[in-house]
Protein backbone atom coordinates (compact mmCIF):
# COMPACT_ATOMS: atom_id res chain seq x y z
CA UNK A 1 0.00 0.00 0.00
CA UNK A 2 1.36 3.61 -0.78
CA UNK A 3 0.43 6.23 1.34
CA UNK A 4 1.13 10.21 0.13
CA UNK A 5 2.13 12.90 2.42
CA UNK A 6 0.91 15.86 1.24
CA UNK A 7 2.12 19.28 1.90
CA UNK A 8 0.00 22.22 1.32
CA UNK A 9 2.59 22.44 -2.06
CA UNK A 10 3.97 19.01 -2.46
CA UNK A 11 3.19 15.59 -2.27
CA UNK A 12 5.48 13.12 -1.26
CA UNK A 13 4.45 9.19 -2.28
CA UNK A 14 5.80 7.32 0.66
CA UNK A 15 5.96 3.48 1.43
CA UNK A 16 4.08 2.67 4.87
CA UNK A 17 4.83 0.43 7.72
CA UNK A 18 3.38 -0.45 10.81
CA UNK A 19 5.53 -1.21 13.65
CA UNK A 20 5.18 -2.48 17.18
CA UNK A 21 8.80 -2.69 18.84
CA UNK A 22 9.60 0.12 21.05
CA UNK A 23 13.24 -0.79 19.72
CA UNK A 24 13.77 -0.06 15.91
CA UNK A 25 17.04 -0.99 13.60
CA UNK A 26 16.53 0.92 10.33
CA UNK A 27 19.37 -1.09 8.27
CA UNK A 28 17.25 -4.62 9.35
CA UNK A 29 14.05 -3.43 7.64
CA UNK A 30 15.39 -3.95 4.25
CA UNK A 31 14.02 -0.50 3.34
CA UNK A 32 14.01 0.18 -0.32
CA UNK A 33 14.46 3.72 -1.94
CA UNK A 34 12.23 6.52 -1.53
CA UNK A 35 10.39 8.01 1.62
CA UNK A 36 9.33 5.62 4.33
CA UNK A 37 6.18 6.48 6.87
CA UNK A 38 6.72 4.67 10.04
CA UNK A 39 3.71 4.62 12.07
CA UNK A 40 4.35 3.45 16.03
CA UNK A 41 1.41 1.01 17.07
CA UNK A 42 2.99 0.54 20.49
CA UNK A 43 1.37 2.59 23.71
CA UNK A 44 4.99 3.41 25.45
CA UNK A 45 5.99 6.92 25.66
CA UNK A 46 9.44 6.18 23.63
CA UNK A 47 10.57 4.58 20.90
CA UNK A 48 14.12 4.03 20.21
CA UNK A 49 15.36 4.43 16.33
CA UNK A 50 18.64 2.54 15.95
CA UNK A 51 20.06 4.21 13.04
CA UNK A 52 23.31 2.38 13.05
CA UNK A 53 24.75 1.06 9.54
CA UNK A 54 21.35 2.80 7.33
CA UNK A 55 21.70 5.41 5.39
CA UNK A 56 21.28 9.05 5.79
CA UNK A 57 18.04 10.02 6.22
CA UNK A 58 15.63 13.22 7.24
CA UNK A 59 13.94 12.12 9.53
CA UNK A 60 10.45 13.90 10.56
CA UNK A 61 8.13 13.68 13.43
CA UNK A 62 4.55 14.12 14.28
CA UNK A 63 2.49 12.81 16.94
CA UNK A 64 -0.70 10.91 17.10
CA UNK A 65 -2.92 13.78 15.80
CA UNK A 66 -0.68 14.15 12.86
CA UNK A 67 1.15 17.29 14.17
CA UNK A 68 4.57 18.14 12.78
CA UNK A 69 7.02 18.04 16.09
CA UNK A 70 10.19 18.54 14.82
CA UNK A 71 13.26 17.45 12.79
CA UNK A 72 16.56 15.52 12.48
CA UNK A 73 19.10 14.00 10.88
CA UNK A 74 20.86 10.66 10.95
CA UNK A 75 23.71 11.21 9.08
CA UNK A 76 26.01 7.96 10.03
CA UNK A 77 29.91 8.95 10.67
CA UNK A 78 30.87 4.84 10.29
CA UNK A 79 31.97 4.55 14.07
CA UNK A 80 29.60 3.60 17.01
CA UNK A 81 25.87 3.31 17.30
CA UNK A 82 23.82 6.05 16.12
CA UNK A 83 20.44 5.90 18.21
CA UNK A 84 17.39 7.97 18.30
CA UNK A 85 14.59 8.37 20.97
CA UNK A 86 11.66 9.72 20.28
CA UNK A 87 7.83 10.50 21.17
CA UNK A 88 6.21 10.86 18.11
CA UNK A 89 3.72 8.67 16.50
CA UNK A 90 4.16 8.87 12.77
CA UNK A 91 7.98 9.07 11.55
CA UNK A 92 8.94 10.12 8.07
CA UNK A 93 12.26 8.75 6.38
CA UNK A 94 13.50 10.51 3.85
CA UNK A 95 16.61 9.95 1.66
CA UNK A 96 19.66 12.68 3.23
CA UNK A 97 19.54 13.85 -0.93
CA UNK A 98 15.93 14.38 -0.85
CA UNK A 99 15.15 16.42 1.86
CA UNK A 100 13.16 18.98 2.36
CA UNK A 101 14.31 22.64 3.44
CA UNK A 102 13.86 24.62 6.43
CA UNK A 103 11.44 27.13 4.67
CA UNK A 104 9.17 24.69 3.74
CA UNK A 105 9.34 22.59 7.50
CA UNK A 106 8.59 25.71 9.03
CA UNK A 107 4.98 25.71 7.30
CA UNK A 108 4.39 22.06 7.51
CA UNK A 109 1.07 20.63 7.29
CA UNK A 110 0.96 16.92 7.71
CA UNK A 111 -2.03 14.62 5.80
CA UNK A 112 -2.22 11.46 5.23
CA UNK A 113 -4.26 10.36 1.93
CA UNK A 114 -4.38 6.80 1.50
CA UNK A 115 -4.67 5.54 -2.34
CA UNK A 116 -7.99 3.96 -2.10
CA UNK A 117 -9.03 5.80 0.58
CA UNK A 118 -10.49 4.33 4.24
CA UNK A 119 -13.28 6.78 6.07
CA UNK A 120 -11.01 6.59 9.32
CA UNK A 121 -8.47 8.83 7.23
CA UNK A 122 -10.24 10.67 6.00
CA UNK A 123 -11.64 11.52 8.93
CA UNK A 124 -8.35 12.16 10.19
CA UNK A 125 -8.12 14.40 7.40
CA UNK A 126 -10.96 16.54 8.74
CA UNK A 127 -10.09 16.91 12.11
CA UNK A 128 -6.39 17.99 11.14
CA UNK A 129 -8.74 20.80 8.40
CA UNK A 130 -10.70 21.65 11.19
CA UNK A 131 -6.92 23.24 13.27
CA UNK A 132 -5.23 24.25 10.41
CA UNK A 133 -8.36 25.69 8.41
CA UNK A 134 -10.57 26.84 10.81
CA UNK A 135 -13.45 29.01 9.62
CA UNK A 136 -14.66 32.16 11.77
CA UNK A 137 -17.97 34.28 11.56
CA UNK A 138 -16.64 37.23 13.88
CA UNK A 139 -16.95 39.39 10.52
CA UNK A 140 -18.58 38.97 7.27
CA UNK A 141 -15.03 39.54 6.00
CA UNK A 142 -13.50 37.06 8.34
CA UNK A 143 -15.97 34.63 7.24
CA UNK A 144 -15.68 35.46 3.63
CA UNK A 145 -11.61 34.85 4.14
CA UNK A 146 -11.48 31.71 5.91
CA UNK A 147 -14.10 30.36 3.69
CA UNK A 148 -12.32 30.71 0.91
CA UNK A 149 -9.07 29.79 2.51
CA UNK A 150 -10.45 26.38 4.13
CA UNK A 151 -12.25 25.91 0.14
CA UNK A 152 -9.02 26.36 -1.36
CA UNK A 153 -7.14 23.76 0.63
CA UNK A 154 -9.76 21.46 0.30
CA UNK A 155 -9.35 21.72 -3.43
CA UNK A 156 -5.69 21.48 -3.52
CA UNK A 157 -5.56 18.56 -1.52
CA UNK A 158 -8.13 16.71 -3.44
CA UNK A 159 -10.20 16.37 -0.08
CA UNK A 160 -13.81 14.37 -1.43
CA UNK A 161 -16.75 16.65 -2.35
CA UNK A 162 -18.71 14.98 0.36
CA UNK A 163 -16.50 15.83 2.93
CA UNK A 164 -15.73 19.24 2.65
CA UNK A 165 -17.17 20.97 5.51
CA UNK A 166 -17.38 24.85 4.87
CA UNK A 167 -20.03 27.02 5.18
CA UNK A 168 -20.42 27.80 1.30
CA UNK A 169 -24.23 27.16 -0.48
CA UNK A 170 -24.87 27.38 -4.09
CA UNK A 171 -27.17 30.07 -4.55
CA UNK A 172 -28.29 28.33 -7.03
CA UNK A 173 -29.37 25.36 -5.73
CA UNK A 174 -29.48 25.90 -1.80
CA UNK A 175 -27.01 22.98 -1.27
CA UNK A 176 -24.42 22.68 1.07
CA UNK A 177 -20.73 22.15 -0.09
CA UNK A 178 -20.89 19.07 0.39
CA UNK A 179 -24.12 18.12 -1.43
CA UNK A 180 -22.48 19.50 -4.80
CA UNK A 181 -21.45 18.22 -7.89
CA UNK A 182 -17.65 19.13 -8.40
CA UNK A 183 -19.29 21.77 -11.28
CA UNK A 184 -21.42 23.17 -8.80
CA UNK A 185 -18.62 23.41 -6.17
CA UNK A 186 -16.12 24.92 -8.55
CA UNK A 187 -18.68 28.14 -9.79
CA UNK A 188 -19.82 28.67 -5.76
CA UNK A 189 -15.78 28.50 -5.13
CA UNK A 190 -15.09 31.30 -7.66
CA UNK A 191 -18.13 33.50 -6.89
CA UNK A 192 -16.76 33.80 -3.70
CA UNK A 193 -13.32 34.53 -4.74
CA UNK A 194 -14.04 37.12 -7.43
CA UNK A 195 -16.50 38.85 -3.92
CA UNK A 196 -13.67 38.60 -2.21
CA UNK A 197 -10.96 40.22 -4.68
CA UNK A 198 -13.07 42.98 -5.37
CA UNK A 199 -13.65 43.70 -1.41
CA UNK A 200 -10.35 42.96 -0.18
CA UNK A 201 -7.52 42.56 -2.99
CA UNK A 202 -4.78 42.58 0.10
CA UNK A 203 -6.32 39.53 1.30
CA UNK A 204 -7.47 37.92 -1.63
CA UNK A 205 -3.51 38.25 -2.87
CA UNK A 206 -2.36 36.71 0.29
CA UNK A 207 -4.11 33.42 -0.61
CA UNK A 208 -3.01 33.25 -4.56
CA UNK A 209 -0.04 34.92 -4.56
CA UNK A 210 3.08 31.98 -4.98
CA UNK A 211 4.07 32.97 -1.35
CA UNK A 212 1.05 32.83 0.21
CA UNK A 213 0.35 31.20 3.78
CA UNK A 214 -2.93 29.32 4.59
CA UNK A 215 -2.74 28.54 7.76
CA UNK A 216 -2.41 30.77 11.23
Amino acid sequence: MKFIINLYSERLESSYLTLEETNIKIHELKLGKGNHLIKIMHSNVNTLFDFSKSRDYQILYFDSKNVFVGASYAINSGHGNFLIQTEAKWVLLIPIENKLNNSLLNNFVFLILVQGGKIACKNGILRTFNVVFPITRHTSLGTLFTTIRRMKAEKDFEIPISLRISFAKSVTTGKTENEITEIEWDIVYNDLCENLKQVNPILYASLFSNNSILWN
